[in-house]
């Protein structure tokens, strides 16, 4: 397959699209919320009692728009290679491999991923790399759309080359690849938007899951599934105290006025329903009419 485009030719589309889509689509989601809906925060932000200041939002929108850019013009560069010259093993036709194999490639494409972020996390919270590298993404402890790309850009290029890499380990058709690529996007936008959804995200539940992990610090480091925060015992506790300042590798430290006795607290349970029914329990125990 092939578009005769030259490598600049892609790199400048990709440009373009990410910066529609983070500046114009993030900006819109942004305005519409953080200031339009600003006074209605209650019913609709993770954190309705804590906002950036002025000048995190602003720097988060600079880090973040660079890192992006710096992604989205490596990510044209590597399209040019795989479309035009045939690099990595990226396939055009659904038979040129078995429907059994298009199948299972989604499936490791998703797990390499989330095995890859969710240990290169872990590793970013442990004191060195946090201090020197991973703290600035937690500048922001009330994400937004843009906290995304936020980050220290040798972490960004480490996160980067991890989505990028299943076009390169093993055969997948050029759709099954985008959709990974897109979903795993999706789940980061959201994650970070501080925004509640209505409904649980596959294989991954609410997404306070991740907005948790800003406000609480070293816990719940899976990005598209808690699979490997629950095989690590490191999804956030109730009754457990978190800081930034408490590493306790996810485990937080017991708060004996909450749990008396107990050695250790429950899980806490990611579902959007739940959090809706806890929510609403809330209310009517305060006299509020719903």
């Amino acid at each position: 397959m092939s578009f005769g485009l030259e490598w600049w030719q892609y790199v400048l589309i990709a440009l373009t699209g990410g910066n529609i889509f983070y500046l114009g689509v993030g900006g819109a989601v942004h305005y519409y919320y953080y200031h339009m809906k600003r006074a209605q925060a209650d019913q609709w932000k993770m954190q309705p009692n804590k906002w950036l200041t002025a000048k995190l939002n602003r720097h988060e929108i600079i880090v973040g728009t660079f890192n992006m850019n710096m992604a989205a013009g490596t990510f044209g560069f590597l399209a040019w290679g795989i479309i035009e010259h045939g690099w990595g093993q990226i396939y055009w036709n659904f038979s040129d491999y078995s429907l059994g194999w298009a199948g299972l490639s989604v499936f490791l494409a998703f797990f390499f991923i989330e095995a890859c972020a969710y240990y290169m996390h872990a590793a970013g919270h442990q004191p060195w790399l946090y201090e020197n590298i991973h703290k600035m993404h937690h500048y922001y402890t009330a994400p937004t759309f843009f906290s995304i790309s936020a980050m220290h850009p040798l972490e960004w290029i480490a996160h980067a080359s991890y989505i990028v890499a299943p076009a390169f380990l093993f055969p997948m058709h050029w759709s099954l690849y985008l959709f990974v690529m897109m979903t795993t996007f999706f789940y980061g936008f959201w994650d970070h938007s501080g925004i509640k959804l209505p409904f649980d995200l596959p294989f991954h539940g609410s997404n306070r899951f991740h907005d948790d992990h800003h406000k609480y610090f070293h816990v719940n480091y899976g990005f598209l599934t808690p699979f490997f925060d629950r095989i690590h015992d490191t999804v956030r506790r109730e009754g457990h105290h978190y800081t930034e300042d408490t590493y306790a590798n996810g485990k937080g430290t017991v708060n004996p006025s909450k749990l008396g006795n107990k050695a250790i607290g429950p899980w806490v349970s990611y579902n959007t329903q739940q959090e809706v029914d806890n929510n609403l329990q809330e209310r009517l125990a305060s006299g509020e009419k719903v």
